[in-house]
């Protein structure tokens, strides 16, 4: 494998885990809101936060990978 391959891979793995943090981030802010509204639908709630965990799994496997990556000699 070359060194710009390498370089690619890496880059994408950063940019995967950015946008996975985001989205996991935005998902709980959002389950946040709907906590804190005056008419609290708690099905809503139940919903969103099941979301931000699925989201969280998602950032976690990202992570998981580009520490993987990070740390491999190459």
């Amino acid at each position: 494998m070359t060194i710009k391959t390498l370089e690619y891979i890496h880059r994408l793995l950063l940019e995967d885990e950015a946008k996975t943090n985001r989205d996991y981030q935005e998902a709980r802010n959002l389950q946040y809101e709907y906590e804190e509204r005056n008419m609290v639908d708690r099905e809503l709630v139940k919903s969103q936060e099941a979301a931000a965990d699925e989201y969280m799994k998602v950032h976690i496997k990202s992570a998981n990978a580009l520490e993987e990556f990070e740390s491999h000699e190459w």
